[in-house]
């Protein structure tokens, strides 16, 4: 079933906004990449996995970025006679892509945030096994339920009761990890040095909003009173480039900001 970007025809600007989010979200991460390989030696050695999670997470979100970039501009053609983009023949736009990527990089963000926040042995296999596994769960959860955008929005016949339940549950999966990882924040705070436990808060604020963007944009589709409109398609797309950028390389960055300032604190009290 395609996905609910498919059953519009687009202005020549929301078009356009919404092929250049792709392109700059893919060279976001490209250049995100390279800052986590040049400074990873800044941190002592326990603290340098961050910068190498955030390595993976960079080179997978640019090359599934860079997939979603080339099908948007194969699945839609310019249409004189309606001044518009519409859908190319045969060709079908799918945010399936983003699933795909998020299912390789929440798990990997949540384990550079338990390394940060200094969690060993058993302890951070338990936290990571509740984290992965509710990580997982949420994106897969929600990707059943995007098949059914279409149905939920009015575009087709069927039933748009599975996009509410796939969805629903998804949320609830979100606030169970939510629960989780506030925990692991709250215990593990109390390591870092006061400083980089300034930037730890800020780096989970920042990913607590961000997930709740990707959770508002994935429920547009069933919004009646805008989920017909294109212009809300360049919203849905925006906020998940918004999201996508902050959460993952912006994320990035703070952690490797506390694993930096964390590691400086500790040769001082070593020295």
């Amino acid at each position: 079933m395609p996905n609910y970007e498919n059953f519009f025809a687009f202005e020549y600007w929301q078009y356009e906004v919404i092929r250049h989010a792709f392109s700059f979200t893919a060279a976001v991460f490209a250049a995100a990449l390279l800052y986590f390989t040049v400074t990873a030696a800044e941190a002592t050695q326990k603290y340098r996995r961050t910068f190498y999670i955030s390595g993976v997470v960079m080179v997978s979100a640019t090359i599934e970025l860079g997939l979603l970039y080339f099908m948007w501009n194969s699945s839609f053609v310019w249409d004189e006679a309606e001044s518009a983009f519409v859908r190319a023949e045969g060709q079908i736009f799918a945010n399936g892509y983003r699933y795909a990527n998020w299912l390789i990089d929440v798990p990997m963000l949540l384990t550079q945030f338990l390394v940060v926040l200094q969690f060993a042995g058993g302890e951070f296999m338990r936290r990571w096994a509740k984290l992965t596994v509710a990580g997982a769960a949420m994106i897969i959860l929600g990707y059943i339920g995007q098949y059914y955008e279409p149905q939920v929005a009015g575009f087709e016949e069927g039933n748009g009761a599975p996009f509410w339940i796939w969805g629903g549950l998804s949320w609830l999966v979100f606030f169970y990890l939510l629960y989780v990882a506030n925990d692991s924040v709250k215990t593990g705070r109390a390591s870092l040095s006061q400083e980089a436990g300034l930037w730890m808060n800020r780096a989970w604020t920042l990913l607590v909003v961000t997930w709740f963007i990707y959770g508002f944009v994935y429920l547009v589709p069933g919004i009646p009173g805008i989920n017909q409109s294109a212009d809300w398609v360049v919203v849905r797309q925006l906020g998940y480039t918004f999201s996508d950028v902050v959460s993952k390389a912006v994320f990035g960055l703070m952690l490797a900001q506390v694993a930096i300032l964390q590691s400086r604190s500790e040769a001082a009290q070593r020295s």
